[in-house]
């Protein structure tokens, strides 16, 4: 069943809007991250095929931000997180829509926890210095995937080739031994110059405004390369395979 992907946006837009309404009310900085900053900066919006929302929070607010959701919420939206769900791996927190039912062939093991709808991710980005990213994204990563074996959800062969790689990466990345301080975060980069991320400003996304880095620019650079240049139409795919709405 194809995925009505503007019914998707409209319904995450809904609930960005929610979340990020709660986060400036209570003064807790955020930001868009990822493919959302991408969609605003070359679509001011959504990329035409994603149907994703990603959000950055500073580690040192996190917990803080972590209370005011779970007080602060609507019913029809739910905080998942590693203290609201008995087997949850990530690191990060999600935000769910409890009134649809979402699937995604590749990340199957999502349809063991409780709510099942479309979400929003809740991205963490910590100060660290140079010399302690290598250790840090490496601890990470273990612990990733340790909580997944933990739970059965990897494979040993799934296993030993992800530590394979991140065992690899720690001596590519073991030469930054600066006292410069860095964003650190998990993703294929990993890091960004401080002056990139801040001061915080906002972008047009729809027909709305969210907070985002300060320079777009250096940002997605690091992360997409050619980022104004679309992907070749066979890599322009949904997250989801399937969502129905109640």
């Amino acid at each position: 069943m194809a995925v009505d992907i503007k019914k998707v946006q409209n319904r995450l837009l809904e609930m960005a809007k929610v979340i990020t309404k709660i986060f400036e009310d209570n003064n807790l900085p955020y930001q868009i991250a990822f493919g959302t900053l991408l969609g605003a900066v070359r679509h001011q919006g959504f990329i035409p095929w994603d149907d994703d929302l990603d959000f950055f929070l500073f580690e040192e607010d996190y917990p803080r931000a972590m209370e005011i959701l779970r007080n602060n919420l609507p019913a029809d939206l739910f905080l998942e997180y590693k203290d609201s769900e008995e087997k949850y791996f990530h690191d990060w927190a999600h935000v769910k829509d409890v009134n649809s039912t979402a699937e995604c062939i590749h990340f199957p093991q999502d349809s063991l926890y409780t709510h099942k709808g479309i979400s929003i991710d809740l991205y963490i980005m910590k100060r660290i210095k140079e010399k302690d990213f290598a250790q840090w994204r490496f601890n990470k990563g273990m612990e990733y995937i340790n909580k997944r074996k933990s739970f059965s959800f990897i494979s040993p062969e799934d296993y030993q080739k992800k530590e394979e790689f991140f065992k690899s990466r720690f001596e590519k990345e073991k030469v930054l031994t600066g006292n410069k301080e860095l964003f650190a975060y998990i993703s294929d980069v990993g890091y960004q110059e401080i002056e990139n991320i801040l001061p915080l400003k906002k972008y047009k996304f729809e027909d709305t405004e969210f907070y985002g880095p300060n320079n777009y620019d250096a940002v997605l650079k690091v992360e997409y390369g050619s980022y104004m240049e679309l992907p070749p139409e066979k890599d322009r795919l949904p997250h989801y395979t399937n969502v129905v709405f109640k």
